[in-house]
C-alpha cells in the first residue's frame, strides 16, 4: 500500500511539471560567442575600420565609432556596450547601449555603434569631451545576449584617446584659389597633435569618392592649406557639393606599428564654384 501511494505521488508530480511546460532537459543554458571586434587600421586608410573618433559636423561633439563582427548565432537577441575612462576599472563601467540587432544595427556582416557620450538618461551631455587642457581615453567592451537571456563573455577591450576637435573649417576661395582653413587650440592641447590628414569626397564611403587626401602638420591657432597641395588630387565639378573632413591625429606612447589611437574628426560640405 504504502509503495503504491509513493508511485502515485510521483506520477502527479510528473504530471504537474509536464503540464506547466517545464523541460528541464531542454534548456538553453549555451550563452553565444564572444564578440570579435574590428582591428584598426591607421589613419592613412580609407575607408577606415575599427575603433576612431567619427567626424561630426559640430565642434561640442565627441564621438566615438566602435565595430565588431556580427555573432552566427541565430537566437541572439542583443548586443550590450559598456565604457569606462582611464583611472576606473572595467568591472564598474555601466551599461551604455542595449542594441537590437533588428533595430539599432544595420544587417551587416561588420556591426558599429556610435558612442555619443549621452549620459544614461540619454542626454547629450558632452560626457567623452576633454575637459581642463587634457586628452581623455576610455575603453569599450561589446557582450552578446540570446533571447533566453544568456550573455558571452565581453570583447577584447577597445581603446581610444579623444584629441581637442578642430574648429572653424571653412572652404573659401574658387578654382584654383580654392583653400582650406581652420583653427586649433594651441598650447596645452596641441602637444598631442602629431599631424592632420585631410580628405575631400564626394560621397561618404568608397575609395573613388576621394578627391584629395593630404596629411599635415601645423601649428597654429590658424591653420591653412591650398587644395591640391602636396600631391595628386582629382577634379572637382562645378556647383557640386563635397565633404571636406578633418582628423586631428596623435600618436601615443601606447602605438605601435604606427596605428594611432588618439584624435578628432569634424566635417563641412561646401559647394566648389571656378
Amino acid at each position: 500500500m504504502n509503495h503504491l501511494r509513493i508511485l502515485i505521488i510521483l506520477g502527479a508530480a510528473a504530471l504537474l511539471v509536464w503540464s506547466c511546460g517545464e523541460d528541464t532537459l531542454s534548456a538553453d543554458d549555451v550563452p553565444p560567442q564572444r564578440p570579435v571586434v574590428v582591428p584598426r587600421t591607421d589613419d592613412d586608410a580609407y575607408p577606415q575600420a575599427g575603433v576612431r573618433a567619427e567626424p561630426t559636423s559640430a565642434e561640442r561633439f565627441y564621438w566615438v565609432r566602435i565595430e565588431w563582427y556580427r555573432n552566427s548565432e541565430d537566437d541572439l537577441s542583443s548586443y550590450r556596450v559598456r565604457r569606462w575612462s582611464e583611472g576606473t576599472v572595467a568591472s564598474e563601467a555601466p551599461i551604455i547601449a542595449d542594441l537590437s540587432p533588428d533595430v539599432d544595427l544595420l544587417d551587416n556582416p561588420i556591426l558599429f555603434w556610435v558612442d555619443r557620450g549621452d549620459d544614461q538618461f540619454g542626454d547629450p551631455a558632452n560626457l567623452l569631451a576633454p575637459t581642463e587642457g587634457f586628452t581623455r581615453g576610455y575603453w569599450w567592451q561589446v557582450q552578446a545576449v540570446d533571447t533566453a537571456g544568456n550573455r558571452s563573455d565581453w570583447s577584447d577591450s577597445l581603446y581610444f584617446r579623444l584629441l581637442y576637435n578642430p574648429y572653424n573649417l571653412n572652404a573659401v576661395g574658387t578654382g584654383d584659389a580654392l583653400r582650406l582653413t581652420w583653427n586649433y587650440p594651441i598650447g596645452g592641447a596641441s602637444t598631442y597633435l602629431s599631424y592632420y590628414k585631410i580628405r575631400v569626397y564626394s560621397a561618404w564611403f568608397g575609395v573613388d569618392s576621394v578627391k584629395w587626401d593630404y596629411q599635415v602638420q601645423l601649428y597654429a591657432d590658424v591653420n591653412s592649406v591650398a587644395f591640391g597641395e602636396g600631391g595628386a588630387f582629382g577634379t572637382l565639378t562645378p556647383d557640386c557639393s563635397y565633404v571636406w573632413q578633418l582628423n586631428a591625429v596623435s600618436l601615443v606612447a601606447s602605438d605601435s606599428n604606427d596605428v594611432a589611437l588618439a584624435g578628432a574628426a569634424q566635417y563641412i560640405t561646401f559647394n566648389y564654384q571656378e
